[in-house]
């Protein structure tokens, strides 16, 4: 197997330092980079300030053998991106008129007026090779030297992640003996278990697997059992995913809800769709947060409606308008569920299911704050429709 290529993210932006914005890009190239067997060694985050991030792009430099910066190639004072890699590559900033014409293109085709401050992003550093940007007014580059090689692309996602497709991972592909090493992520959510249980059921197979490796990671309401595996090429990598997801289904099957990018609110909808089933909600807990999901995800002739409903029901009324709403929506199964205070500022959730399988009823106790309860008994309520709809 060839030796490992290592590569950094920098994403560059003040808003992100601060959490102003969430940064998806990292993620998303990280993954990228591993289908292709790069890993990603470092991820750093620099705001606009041109002393630190000259720092941090001569430290990731020096470090790995790819660096992927996003951000900071705009028109403006503050995207200064383009002028640190200047500096710190040691080449100067030259003006590119096939660039600059490309920009005012854009904006006549738009319709837009173009401030003189655009011209700005038709600079890039001497010796760089500029990567044309068709969804945006902020044109790329990247620049080699010797096994090393810099990207630097833009912070928005839909502009980033095209360019990532179409030519940073062919050029990487190109440049690198991979030697066919491929690294797949694979990842089940649970619900209905807790980190420490699915820890617990999992222990075995979380010390004897390298490779995969497995490994937890909790969020508020779920926990995700992720899986990575190396192999030398992808149909190795994914027959080493299937046989550990096979042995973690062993353990913890009846919780797993979803796969990958996959959510509750999707694969309930796939059901009913697969199933040939409508929906309607008759919701006392989360002010329409259930029907709102539930609606998108289904569409209109999956989903009949929802009654949202400001004050809670007695579990003997929950049932009733459970019934009601299946008649009232000609819905084939109704989801109903309410929330009622109790001491120490606990929760108790009560769900009622009506359906052609039958009723189920379904109460559990949340603490931690009336909204964190309300979204945590919503997801509750969503995952009893999902049990009901995968056991029958």
């Amino acid at each position: 197997m060839a030796a490992h290529v290592w590569a950094e993210v920098v994403t560059v932006g003040s808003e992100l330092v601060l959490g102003q914005l969430v940064d998806t890009n990292a993620s998303y190239i990280a993954r990228a980079l591993s289908e292709i067997g790069i890993g990603l060694a470092y991820h750093t985050t620099v705001g606009d300030d041109r002393k630190r991030m000259a720092e941090v792009f001569r430290l990731a430099l020096d470090r790995c053998s790819v660096v992927i910066s996003t951000g900071g190639i705009g028109p403006t004072e503050d995207d200064l991106t383009r002028e640190v890699w200047a500096e710190v590559l040691g080449r100067p900033l030259l003006f590119r008129p096939e660039l600059w014409e490309q920009i005012q293109d854009m904006f006549r085709r738009a319709g837009f007026k173009m401030a003189p401050n655009n011209r700005r992003q038709a600079f890039t550093p001497e010796g760089a090779e500029t990567i044309e940007n068709p969804r945006g007014t902020a044109p790329a580059f990247f620049y080699e030297s010797g096994d090393k090689i810099v990207f630097c692309v833009p912070g928005v996602p839909r502009e980033t992640e095209p360019m990532m497709k179409e030519v940073v991972l062919p050029r990487l592909l190109a440049k690198y003996d991979l030697g066919g090493s491929v690294i797949l992520n694979r990842v089940l959510k649970v619900y209905g278990m807790g980190e420490s249980n699915v820890d617990a059921a999992l222990k075995e197979i979380i010390v004897s697997s390298l490779n995969p490796y497995v490994g937890l990671q909790a969020s508020r309401f779920e926990t995700k059992v992720r899986m990575t595996a190396r192999a030398d090429s992808p149909a190795q990598a994914l027959a080493l995913l299937d046989d550990c997801e096979a042995r973690i289904r062993a353990e913890v099957g009846p919780y797993v809800f979803a796969l990958d990018d996959e959510t509750l609110a999707g694969n309930i909808a796939q059901m009913l769709q697969e199933k040939g089933l409508s929906v309607a909600v008759v919701d006392a807990l989360t002010n329409g947060v259930i029907c709102s999901d539930l609606g998108l995800a289904a569409g209109p002739g999956v989903f009949r409606g929802g009654l949202i409903v400001t004050e809670p029901a007695p579990p003997a009324d929950l049932v009733r308008r459970g019934r009601t709403g299946r008649e009232a929506f000609g819905a084939d199964v109704t989801l109903a569920v309410a929330g009622f205070p109790e001491e120490e500022g606990r929760l108790k959730v009560d769900v009622h299911l009506v359906g052609p399988f039958g009723e189920v009823a379904h109460s559990q106790g949340f603490g931690r704050g009336r909204e964190m309860a309300m979204t945590r008994g919503g997801t509750m309520a969503m995952f009893t429709l999902y049990r009901y709809l995968r056991e029958h």
